[in-house]
């Protein structure tokens, strides 16, 4: 498998557009004290909201989690009703829950920039999401590694090595590989499934499992009388953000940005409503900076750096090349002017991902760069279930179903859905 490595105190957050710099640590004591100096009491309000994060964050997991729920009758339980972190407050936006803690726009924004990556904004996700920051502050962030060196006695780093590792610990166990196929047909049979690929080939399996994007797999791979939603239902979802995504190998060191890398306007409710209210560009992007050199030297030749930029925008926006370009040139402006790095006349490599490439590659609904958001109304049981409910041996996994969004979610998903096959196999 893979090890982990902490990315140490690289974890830096410019966050407004005055340059204002806030250096998040590793160390708890020490955020505790940061939190202190920008704010009088919020050292304080900072540890009870840390114990609150993680009282949720242990019972969430426990039975929530790690333990499927999909259906009505799995919550009819007297210790799952008391374990339920469903209180009025808890139902609430995130944003009223931060409220509570703290005043200052910079902290709170630190408390809630995670929500994101579940797909949603401080006025649409759940206050009980406020265990994500447990995960954060008390557990810390990790960088996997690869156990076994490479020919070079290295040890190569990043998400990549767990995915090998996955590959590798399921061909010990006889799964077979076919990559680079795209389904066009999925039809249950008298005896198990026909699965038709885009050369017209046909595969007859006993059961199938979809990791694709479900409402694609839905609306395009399922005939009509096998569906378990029509289209007025994945018309009327929350989607989560899709991303401008810019890759770049760049000549030297980037001294002044970390690892993680957060560049946050002072008011961020303009980009969220671009996101979930009117659906735009970002006139005042906030965004994400990753720079993966910094902790692992593999990934670069040597002089050097590597990094990725992260811009959540909004599903379905028309990312035409004129469009892009413009874009490219906004960002680039921007991380010269608020994280001080003037990329321009170092790049040697450069890649864009956009809402098309996610269409295009993986059939995302809409570009959506993770699934459904982690609104209230598409949280728990109101997902979609791992098991389809129109058609017996046909299951589905991933960040559109329970529990949701996020490599660990995902993960846990297709956990969920191997074992409700296995039950319903013996």
């Amino acid at each position: 498998m893979a090890v982990p490595k902490s990315t140490g105190t690289e974890n830096r957050r410019p966050l407004d557009g005055g340059g204002a710099v806030v250096d998040v640590a590793a160390d708890r004591a020490t955020n505790r004290e940061l939190f202190e100096s920008i704010e009088a009491g919020a050292g304080e309000a900072f540890d009870d909201y840390l114990a609150t994060s993680e009282r949720h964050y242990e019972t969430a997991m426990e039975k929530f989690v790690y333990e499927d729920r999909s259906s009505l009758r799995d919550w009819v339980d007297l210790d799952v009703m008391r374990a339920a972190p469903v209180g009025v407050k808890l139902m609430r936006s995130m944003q009223g829950h931060v409220d509570d803690y703290f005043e200052n726009p910079k902290l709170q924004q630190i408390m809630q920039y995670t929500l994101v990556f579940l797909g949603g904004s401080p006025k649409n996700t759940p206050a009980l999401y406020n265990m994500m920051s447990h995960v954060d502050f008390n557990m810390g962030v990790y960088y996997p590694t690869a156990v076994e060196p490479n020919e070079n006695g290295d040890h190569p780093g990043g998400i990549g090595v767990v995915v090998d590792a996955f590959v590798d610990l399921c061909r010990e166990l006889g799964v077979t590989f076919e990559t680079g196929v795209e389904v066009d047909e999925i039809t249950r049979r008298r005896h198990g499934f026909s699965v038709v690929d885009e050369s017209g080939i046909e595969r007859r399996p006993d059961r199938v499992v979809v990791n694709a994007d479900y409402a694609h797999a839905e609306r395009e791979l399922l005939p009509e009388h096998e569906r378990q939603y029509d289209a007025d239902y994945w018309d009327d979802r929350t989607y989560a953000p899709s991303a401008y995504l810019l890759y770049l190998g760049v000549e030297g060191d980037v001294p002044e940005l970390a690892h993680h890398t957060l560049v946050l306007p002072d008011d961020w409710d303009p980009h969220f409503d671009r996101i979930f209210e009117d659906p735009a560009w970002p006139d005042e992007p906030a965004y994400y900076l990753c720079v993966p050199s910094k902790t692992d030297d593999t990934v670069t030749p040597e002089g050097h750096s590597n990094l990725f930029v992260l811009v959540p925008i909004a599903p379905g926006l028309e990312d035409s090349p004129a469009q892009r370009e413009r874009f490219r040139e906004r960002i680039l402006d921007d991380v010269a002017e608020h994280a001080d790095t003037d990329l321009r006349d170092r790049i040697v490599f450069e890649e864009e991902f956009c809402v098309s490439d996610f269409v295009d590659r993986y059939n995302a609904t809409q570009g959506t760069a993770l699934g459904l958001a982690h609104t209230l109304r598409q949280t728990a049981l109101a997902r979609p279930p791992n098991r389809s409910t129109a058609v017996d041996g046909l299951y589905f996994t991933g960040s559109f179903a329970t529990p949701g969004i996020g490599v660990p979610m995902c993960l846990i998903s297709g956990q969920h859905t191997a074992e409700t096959l296995v039950e319903d196999v013996n």
